[in-house]
């Protein structure tokens, strides 16, 4: 189960390159097409913000799978392998409730727009639960990710269960 979640993390790591990149396109067709040719596409800014929405909950699994997230290596550091542990612990398990009780909540709410066909009230007007279904898919992902580091904390050996001192 682990290599399949990690896979689809992956593929989800590599969505939010390729929207890294559009967006980076977007944005300079845009600068271009406004300065140099007087003409603006309305629609630019409003892409632009779903693709950092889309963004922030593709890359969010993958940053934690690589272990790129923000810790407090000061205070960690200092404590001993047995405390680092329990904090590692403590941080996955914290961090998987929240995760998994956004996901939980965020499938209810995208359930409700389809059933309701609310879209939005933009140029675009692009169905809210297309907008809305990237983050409890991408907590879904994170979730899991947290759900492993928990585990792998839990299945670590102490250093004095290893022999070591």
């Amino acid at each position: 189960m682990r290599k399949a979640v990690n896979r689809m993390t992956d593929v989800f790591g590599m969505i939010g390159i390729v929207l890294i990149i559009g967006l980076c396109c977007l944005v300079i067709i845009e600068i271009i097409n406004r300065n140099f040719l007087y003409l603006g596409m309305d629609w630019t800014i409003e892409m632009t913000e779903y693709m950092l929405a889309f963004i922030t909950f593709c890359g969010a699994g993958w940053l934690l799978k690589a272990d790129g997230h923000i810790k407090f290596d000061l205070i960690t550091d200092r404590l001993s392998p047995k405390y680092k542990r329990a904090a590692n612990i403590l941080s996955s398990s914290i961090g998987f409730l929240i995760t998994a009780l956004l996901t939980i909540f965020g499938f209810y709410k995208v359930v409700g727009l389809i059933s309701r066909g609310i879209v939005t009230e933009t140029v675009l007007e692009l169905p809210q639960a297309l907008l809305i279904g990237i983050v409890p898919v991408g907590l879904f992902i994170a979730s899991l990710q947290f759900l492993f580091r928990m585990i792998d904390s839990f299945n670590e050996l102490p250093a004095e269960q290893k022999g070591e001192n």
